[in-house]
């Protein structure tokens, strides 16, 4: 059985009240409509500061001249054509400049329809600053140099990096200027920052780029092993070095030194006591009769973080020289 929907009377009142307001609404969306449009059809004058697209610079060649990165440009137009410039046309100016070169230097007028080509037609121009762009050259020259990143990274408990962090490409080659490319010896790409790894990492990294200097490479991939770790202790024999020649013995008071590192699981049975080194060096006799002990030598994907002793005492006889008389 349908039921008609009925309205109560204070929603019936209102409906026919909106009715009243309808053809207002009509009107004043009109009226809006036909403002809008005289308006956009009036002339108006316009700043304008547009980024510039230096293109296609010739590789025996580095641009040493020092050229503007934006141009301001003051227009005329009807709203419509600056509509239609900020919605429809490149916000940009683009200056091929190997179809410019055919001297070491050379000069272009900014005001020139040819490089205002992405204005539009709808765009009149009054006024450019600068106005006129000049191009030096010079031979160009390369060098190559390493590439530097700040890295800032913390791994989750019981994890660590196995052996080092590593980059690919480690170093670029730069192209520009002799004057440019002296004053430069490294590069910087952005900077690394990770928290709470567990996990290896590949990361790519935009370098730096250089005013007037050519990369043959903009990027830069640092890469980690990262696993999870575990603690072992070993001794190992201490070895005494550069003895003098009136030593004819020499007692350590201690012969081995213990050694605590972190390693990775990966690693544990690859790892041998054989693969460290410690030595004693008596040109390294403190005055307190004592020689400090140096790990030399351990595997790069190990990280020592204690040692005992850290120095050792000597007992020595000495020739005695009134025995040789």
């Amino acid at each position: 059985m349908n039921q008609r929907h009925k309205y109560s009377s204070w929603q019936i009142s209102f409906i026919r009240g909106q009715r009243k307001y309808l053809p207002f609404f009509v009107c004043l969306g009109i009226s809006a409509t036909l403002w809008f449009t005289r308006e956009m059809g009036k002339n108006y004058e316009e700043h304008l500061s547009m980024p510039v697209v230096y293109e296609n610079i010739p590789l025996s060649l580095s641009l040493v001249s020092k050229v503007p990165s934006t141009i301001s440009i003051t227009v005329e137009a009807s709203g419509w054509g600056l509509l239609k410039h900020y919605i429809f046309e490149d916000q940009s100016l683009k200056v091929n400049v190997g179809a410019l070169k055919d001297a070491n230097t050379l000069h272009i007028e900014t005001k020139n329809p040819t490089f205002l080509a992405s204005l539009g037609e709808q765009l009149h121009v009054l006024e450019v600053f600068p106005k006129e762009i000049t191009f030096a050259f010079e031979p160009i020259y390369s060098k190559k140099v390493p590439i530097k990143t700040a890295i800032d990274i913390s791994y989750t408990q019981q994890y660590m990096l196995n052996g080092e962090i590593a980059f690919s490409p480690d170093s670029i080659i730069l192209y520009g200027s002799h004057a440019e490319l002296d004053t430069i010896s490294t590069v910087v790409s952005e900077p690394l920052q990770m928290k709470r790894v567990k996990e290896s990492f590949s990361e790519k990294l935009k370098i730096t780029p250089i005013r007037n200097v050519r990369m043959n490479s903009t990027f830069t991939t640092v890469k980690g092993d990262v696993e999870k770790f575990t603690e072992q202790t070993i001794s190992i024999p201490i070895k005494f070095l550069n003895a003098p020649s009136n030593i004819v013995a020499v007692d350590l008071m201690v012969d081995k030194v213990d050694i605590t590192y972190l390693i990775g699981l990966s690693n544990v049975q690859k790892c041998y006591p054989s693969d460290f080194e410690a030595v004693a060096d008596y040109e390294k006799l403190s005055k307190n009769g004592t020689i400090p002990i140096e790990i030399v030598r351990f595997p790069q994907y190990v990280r020592i973080v204690q040692q005992s002793p850290m120095n050792d005492g000597i007992i020595v006889n000495y020739i005695d020289s009134k025995q040789n008389e």
